[in-house]
Protein backbone atom coordinates (compact mmCIF):
# COMPACT_ATOMS: atom_id res chain seq x y z
CA UNK A 1 0.00 0.00 0.00
CA UNK A 2 1.30 3.35 -1.12
CA UNK A 3 1.98 6.37 1.17
CA UNK A 4 -1.10 8.17 -0.11
CA UNK A 5 -3.15 4.68 0.42
CA UNK A 6 -1.96 4.99 4.04
CA UNK A 7 -3.00 8.13 4.84
CA UNK A 8 -6.52 8.01 2.94
CA UNK A 9 -7.34 4.91 5.16
CA UNK A 10 -6.04 6.30 8.18
CA UNK A 11 -8.57 9.80 7.55
CA UNK A 12 -11.52 7.33 7.04
CA UNK A 13 -11.05 4.71 9.69
CA UNK A 14 -10.60 8.52 11.91
CA UNK A 15 -13.32 9.91 10.47
CA UNK A 16 -15.49 11.62 13.04
CA UNK A 17 -18.44 10.88 10.78
CA UNK A 18 -19.90 7.39 10.14
CA UNK A 19 -18.49 6.12 7.04
CA UNK A 20 -19.90 2.54 5.10
CA UNK A 21 -18.68 1.45 2.00
CA UNK A 22 -21.08 -0.96 -0.17
CA UNK A 23 -20.58 -3.19 -3.13
CA UNK A 24 -23.23 -2.95 -6.29
CA UNK A 25 -25.02 -5.71 -4.42
CA UNK A 26 -25.64 -2.85 -1.68
CA UNK A 27 -23.90 -5.45 0.54
CA UNK A 28 -21.93 -3.70 3.41
CA UNK A 29 -17.93 -4.42 2.85
CA UNK A 30 -16.35 -1.84 5.59
CA UNK A 31 -17.76 0.62 8.18
CA UNK A 32 -15.38 2.81 10.06
CA UNK A 33 -15.24 2.87 14.38
CA UNK A 34 -17.33 5.87 13.86
CA UNK A 35 -19.91 3.84 11.92
CA UNK A 36 -19.75 1.27 14.98
CA UNK A 37 -19.94 3.60 17.80
CA UNK A 38 -23.26 5.53 15.99
CA UNK A 39 -25.14 2.41 15.18
CA UNK A 40 -24.39 0.36 17.87
CA UNK A 41 -23.22 -3.00 16.23
CA UNK A 42 -19.87 -4.57 16.08
CA UNK A 43 -17.82 -4.56 13.08
CA UNK A 44 -18.34 -8.05 12.11
CA UNK A 45 -22.02 -7.56 12.70
CA UNK A 46 -22.52 -4.93 9.92
CA UNK A 47 -20.04 -6.65 6.98
CA UNK A 48 -22.49 -8.62 4.92
CA UNK A 49 -25.36 -7.18 5.46
CA UNK A 50 -27.14 -5.05 3.07
CA UNK A 51 -26.94 -1.35 4.02
CA UNK A 52 -31.10 -1.88 4.99
CA UNK A 53 -29.87 -2.78 8.82
CA UNK A 54 -29.21 1.13 9.02
CA UNK A 55 -32.94 2.46 7.44
CA UNK A 56 -35.83 3.01 9.52
CA UNK A 57 -38.06 2.87 6.57
CA UNK A 58 -39.75 5.97 8.79
CA UNK A 59 -39.18 8.36 5.84
CA UNK A 60 -37.12 6.29 3.24
CA UNK A 61 -36.94 3.61 0.69
CA UNK A 62 -33.82 1.80 0.76
CA UNK A 63 -34.66 0.38 -2.41
CA UNK A 64 -35.18 3.58 -3.80
CA UNK A 65 -32.06 5.14 -2.44
CA UNK A 66 -30.01 2.63 -4.15
CA UNK A 67 -31.90 3.07 -7.64
CA UNK A 68 -31.14 7.22 -7.36
CA UNK A 69 -27.61 6.54 -6.44
CA UNK A 70 -27.45 4.03 -9.67
CA UNK A 71 -29.12 6.40 -11.88
CA UNK A 72 -27.53 9.88 -10.66
CA UNK A 73 -24.33 8.86 -8.82
CA UNK A 74 -25.03 10.02 -5.71
CA UNK A 75 -27.85 10.40 -2.61
CA UNK A 76 -27.63 13.71 -0.09
CA UNK A 77 -30.73 14.45 2.34
CA UNK A 78 -32.22 14.28 5.49
CA UNK A 79 -32.98 10.59 6.60
CA UNK A 80 -34.67 9.01 9.81
CA UNK A 81 -31.80 5.86 10.71
CA UNK A 82 -32.14 3.18 13.12
CA UNK A 83 -29.44 1.57 15.85
CA UNK A 84 -28.92 -2.27 17.01
CA UNK A 85 -31.40 -1.31 20.18
CA UNK A 86 -34.29 -0.02 17.26
CA UNK A 87 -33.96 3.62 18.55
CA UNK A 88 -33.85 5.94 15.66
CA UNK A 89 -32.58 9.22 14.71
CA UNK A 90 -32.03 12.00 12.70
CA UNK A 91 -29.14 11.95 10.17
CA UNK A 92 -27.99 13.75 7.31
CA UNK A 93 -26.82 11.03 4.92
CA UNK A 94 -25.06 11.59 1.47
CA UNK A 95 -23.57 8.38 -0.67
CA UNK A 96 -21.50 8.37 -3.46
CA UNK A 97 -21.14 6.01 -6.61
CA UNK A 98 -17.52 4.64 -6.28
CA UNK A 99 -15.84 3.64 -9.87
CA UNK A 100 -12.52 1.83 -10.24
CA UNK A 101 -9.06 2.67 -12.25
CA UNK A 102 -11.45 1.73 -15.37
CA UNK A 103 -14.44 3.26 -14.89
CA UNK A 104 -16.49 0.87 -13.88
CA UNK A 105 -18.77 1.43 -10.48
CA UNK A 106 -18.29 -0.82 -7.79
CA UNK A 107 -20.02 0.19 -5.13
CA UNK A 108 -21.32 3.28 -2.43
CA UNK A 109 -19.25 4.99 -0.26
CA UNK A 110 -21.50 6.54 3.03
CA UNK A 111 -21.18 9.45 5.10
CA UNK A 112 -23.82 10.04 7.59
CA UNK A 113 -24.01 11.98 10.56
CA UNK A 114 -26.59 12.25 13.70
CA UNK A 115 -28.57 15.66 13.53
CA UNK A 116 -31.13 15.32 16.23
CA UNK A 117 -29.54 17.68 18.73
CA UNK A 118 -28.83 20.04 15.73
CA UNK A 119 -32.61 19.75 14.57
CA UNK A 120 -33.22 20.28 18.90
CA UNK A 121 -31.46 23.23 18.70
CA UNK A 122 -33.00 24.71 15.75
CA UNK A 123 -36.73 24.23 16.94
CA UNK A 124 -35.33 25.96 20.36
CA UNK A 125 -34.04 28.80 18.80
CA UNK A 126 -37.27 28.75 16.58
CA UNK A 127 -39.25 28.83 19.03
CA UNK A 128 -37.50 30.82 21.17
CA UNK A 129 -37.52 33.94 17.99
CA UNK A 130 -41.30 33.30 17.52
CA UNK A 131 -42.10 33.82 21.53
CA UNK A 132 -40.21 36.69 21.25
CA UNK A 133 -41.55 37.96 17.90
CA UNK A 134 -45.09 37.52 19.34
CA UNK A 135 -44.29 39.55 22.31
CA UNK A 136 -42.88 42.55 20.04
CA UNK A 137 -46.13 41.90 17.98
CA UNK A 138 -48.19 42.28 21.27
CA UNK A 139 -46.40 45.22 22.93
CA UNK A 140 -47.48 47.07 19.50
CA UNK A 141 -50.99 45.79 19.88
CA UNK A 142 -50.88 47.32 23.47
CA UNK A 143 -49.25 50.30 22.54
CA UNK A 144 -51.57 51.16 19.51
CA UNK A 145 -54.56 50.71 21.98
CA UNK A 146 -53.43 52.79 24.57
CA UNK A 147 -52.81 55.73 22.05
CA UNK A 148 -56.40 55.06 21.27
CA UNK A 149 -57.46 55.52 24.42
CA UNK A 150 -55.41 59.07 25.17
CA UNK A 151 -57.09 60.18 22.31
CA UNK A 152 -60.61 59.55 23.56
CA UNK A 153 -59.60 60.91 26.64
CA UNK A 154 -58.49 64.33 24.87
CA UNK A 155 -61.24 64.33 23.25
CA UNK A 156 -63.42 64.17 26.18
CA UNK A 157 -61.78 67.02 27.26
CA UNK A 158 -62.34 68.94 24.47
CA UNK A 159 -66.05 68.96 25.05
CA UNK A 160 -66.05 70.33 28.52
CA UNK A 161 -64.37 73.73 26.44
CA UNK A 162 -65.56 75.97 24.45
CA UNK A 163 -62.22 77.41 23.60
CA UNK A 164 -60.87 77.65 20.10
CA UNK A 165 -57.42 77.70 21.12
CA UNK A 166 -57.55 74.40 23.55
CA UNK A 167 -59.49 72.26 20.82
CA UNK A 168 -56.66 73.43 18.45
CA UNK A 169 -54.12 72.04 20.64
CA UNK A 170 -56.05 69.17 21.28
CA UNK A 171 -56.61 68.80 17.27
CA UNK A 172 -52.85 68.83 17.10
CA UNK A 173 -52.20 66.19 19.78
CA UNK A 174 -54.40 64.00 18.21
CA UNK A 175 -53.04 64.50 14.53
CA UNK A 176 -49.74 63.61 16.24
CA UNK A 177 -50.96 60.60 17.92
CA UNK A 178 -52.75 59.02 14.93
CA UNK A 179 -49.70 59.47 13.08
CA UNK A 180 -47.63 57.17 16.15
CA UNK A 181 -50.72 54.70 16.23
CA UNK A 182 -50.29 54.36 12.50
CA UNK A 183 -46.56 53.65 12.80
CA UNK A 184 -47.32 50.76 15.36
CA UNK A 185 -50.39 49.70 12.40
CA UNK A 186 -47.21 49.43 10.10
CA UNK A 187 -44.89 47.71 12.48
CA UNK A 188 -47.78 45.56 13.62
CA UNK A 189 -48.71 43.93 10.11
CA UNK A 190 -45.40 42.99 8.97
CA UNK A 191 -42.92 40.26 9.17
CA UNK A 192 -40.34 42.15 10.30
CA UNK A 193 -41.02 43.92 13.33
CA UNK A 194 -37.52 45.48 13.74
CA UNK A 195 -37.61 47.72 10.20
CA UNK A 196 -40.45 49.68 9.08
CA UNK A 197 -40.68 50.75 5.73
CA UNK A 198 -41.39 54.40 5.64
CA UNK A 199 -42.63 54.09 1.93
CA UNK A 200 -45.76 52.39 3.48
CA UNK A 201 -46.36 54.65 6.46
CA UNK A 202 -46.00 57.49 4.41
CA UNK A 203 -48.14 56.34 2.12
CA UNK A 204 -51.26 55.49 5.02
CA UNK A 205 -50.12 58.89 7.00
CA UNK A 206 -50.93 60.48 3.90
CA UNK A 207 -54.27 59.07 3.32
CA UNK A 208 -55.18 59.62 6.81
CA UNK A 209 -54.53 63.14 7.12
CA UNK A 210 -56.18 63.68 3.54
CA UNK A 211 -59.82 62.23 4.89
CA UNK A 212 -58.90 64.19 7.89
CA UNK A 213 -58.81 67.67 6.55
CA UNK A 214 -60.86 66.89 3.53
CA UNK A 215 -63.86 68.59 4.82
CA UNK A 216 -61.40 71.98 4.79
CA UNK A 217 -59.97 72.23 0.96
CA UNK A 218 -59.84 70.18 -1.68
CA UNK A 219 -56.16 69.26 -1.90
CA UNK A 220 -54.25 66.56 -3.65
CA UNK A 221 -51.34 64.40 -2.43
CA UNK A 222 -48.91 63.36 -5.01
CA UNK A 223 -46.10 60.55 -3.88
CA UNK A 224 -43.08 60.02 -5.14
CA UNK A 225 -41.63 57.10 -2.79
CA UNK A 226 -38.60 54.95 -2.95
CA UNK A 227 -38.14 51.53 -0.36
CA UNK A 228 -36.54 52.80 2.71
CA UNK A 229 -36.43 50.63 6.06
CA UNK A 230 -35.30 52.27 8.88
CA UNK A 231 -35.05 51.48 12.65
CA UNK A 232 -37.86 51.69 15.11
CA UNK A 233 -36.03 54.02 16.96
CA UNK A 234 -35.28 56.39 13.92
CA UNK A 235 -38.86 55.79 12.55
CA UNK A 236 -41.11 56.87 15.70
CA UNK A 237 -39.19 60.42 15.33
CA UNK A 238 -39.72 60.59 11.35
CA UNK A 239 -43.31 60.05 11.87
CA UNK A 240 -43.37 62.42 13.77
CA UNK A 241 -42.11 64.95 12.05
CA UNK A 242 -43.62 64.08 8.42
CA UNK A 243 -46.66 64.36 10.08
CA UNK A 244 -45.73 67.96 11.38
CA UNK A 245 -44.80 69.28 8.47
CA UNK A 246 -47.88 67.37 5.92
CA UNK A 247 -50.47 69.12 9.24
CA UNK A 248 -48.87 72.51 8.40
CA UNK A 249 -49.41 72.03 4.54
CA UNK A 250 -52.89 71.43 5.36
CA UNK A 251 -53.73 73.76 7.80
CA UNK A 252 -51.62 77.01 6.67
CA UNK A 253 -50.74 76.60 3.35
CA UNK A 254 -54.09 76.73 1.39
CA UNK A 255 -57.59 79.65 1.07
CA UNK A 256 -60.12 77.68 2.45
CA UNK A 257 -61.63 75.53 0.04
CA UNK A 258 -58.85 75.89 -2.33
CA UNK A 259 -57.77 73.47 -4.52
CA UNK A 260 -53.98 72.87 -4.04
CA UNK A 261 -51.26 70.19 -4.29
CA UNK A 262 -48.49 68.45 -1.80
CA UNK A 263 -46.01 66.48 -2.82
CA UNK A 264 -44.09 64.18 -1.32
CA UNK A 265 -41.13 62.45 -2.53
CA UNK A 266 -38.86 59.64 -0.74
CA UNK A 267 -35.77 58.90 -2.51
CA UNK A 268 -32.21 58.00 -2.27
CA UNK A 269 -29.48 61.00 -2.03
CA UNK A 270 -25.48 60.13 -2.34
CA UNK A 271 -25.24 57.62 0.91
CA UNK A 272 -28.40 58.71 2.34
CA UNK A 273 -31.88 59.43 1.85
CA UNK A 274 -34.11 62.82 1.53
CA UNK A 275 -38.00 63.35 2.35
CA UNK A 276 -38.91 66.49 0.74
CA UNK A 277 -42.67 67.86 1.28
CA UNK A 278 -43.30 70.55 -1.23
CA UNK A 279 -46.91 72.72 -1.34
CA UNK A 280 -48.02 74.89 -3.47
CA UNK A 281 -49.78 77.35 -1.35
CA UNK A 282 -49.30 80.61 -0.30
CA UNK A 283 -45.42 79.70 0.92
CA UNK A 284 -44.38 80.22 4.80
CA UNK A 285 -44.23 83.03 6.57
CA UNK A 286 -40.64 84.61 6.94
CA UNK A 287 -41.20 84.95 10.73
CA UNK A 288 -41.94 81.17 11.40
CA UNK A 289 -38.64 79.90 11.68
CA UNK A 290 -37.83 82.80 14.39
CA UNK A 291 -40.66 81.43 16.28
CA UNK A 292 -41.14 79.69 19.28
CA UNK A 293 -44.16 77.50 18.12
CA UNK A 294 -44.83 74.03 19.03
CA UNK A 295 -44.20 72.49 15.49
CA UNK A 296 -41.38 74.05 14.43
CA UNK A 297 -39.58 73.42 18.22
CA UNK A 298 -40.91 69.60 18.03
CA UNK A 299 -39.24 69.24 14.12
CA UNK A 300 -35.80 70.96 15.44
CA UNK A 301 -35.72 68.40 18.67
CA UNK A 302 -37.00 65.34 16.59
CA UNK A 303 -34.59 66.30 13.65
CA UNK A 304 -31.28 66.23 16.06
CA UNK A 305 -32.29 62.80 17.62
CA UNK A 306 -31.75 61.02 14.71
CA UNK A 307 -28.50 63.20 13.02
CA UNK A 308 -30.40 64.75 10.46
CA UNK A 309 -30.84 67.95 8.63
CA UNK A 310 -33.82 69.95 7.41
CA UNK A 311 -34.60 73.05 5.74
CA UNK A 312 -37.44 75.05 5.19
CA UNK A 313 -38.07 77.23 1.97
CA UNK A 314 -40.16 79.80 0.14
CA UNK A 315 -40.46 78.07 -3.46
CA UNK A 316 -43.85 78.51 -5.48
CA UNK A 317 -45.24 77.13 -2.23
CA UNK A 318 -43.17 75.86 1.05
CA UNK A 319 -40.74 73.26 0.39
CA UNK A 320 -39.14 71.31 3.18
CA UNK A 321 -35.96 69.47 2.81
CA UNK A 322 -35.00 66.62 5.54
CA UNK A 323 -31.47 64.68 4.65
CA UNK A 324 -31.24 61.80 6.68
CA UNK A 325 -28.11 60.40 8.60
CA UNK A 326 -25.83 58.82 6.17
CA UNK A 327 -25.60 54.97 5.71
CA UNK A 328 -22.73 53.54 7.84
Amino acid sequence: MGLNQHLFKNMIQNNWNAVVFANMNNIVEYVNAAACKLYGYEEHELIGQTTDIFNSHLTHNTDNIVKSIKEKGYWYGEIIQRRKNDSSFNALLSVQLIFNEEGTPVGFASNSKDITLDIESANHLKKIITEKETLLQELHHRVKNNLSLIKGILNLQSEKYNNNTCNQLIEDFNNRIDALASLHKTLYNKDNIEKVNLKEFIEELSSSLHQSFKSNNNVAIELQLSNYKSTISEAIPLGLIINEVITNSFKHAFTHNSDGKIAIELAPKNNTHQIIIHDNGIGIDTNYQKSNSLGLNLIQDLTEQIDAQYSIENKEGTKFTLSLAPSN
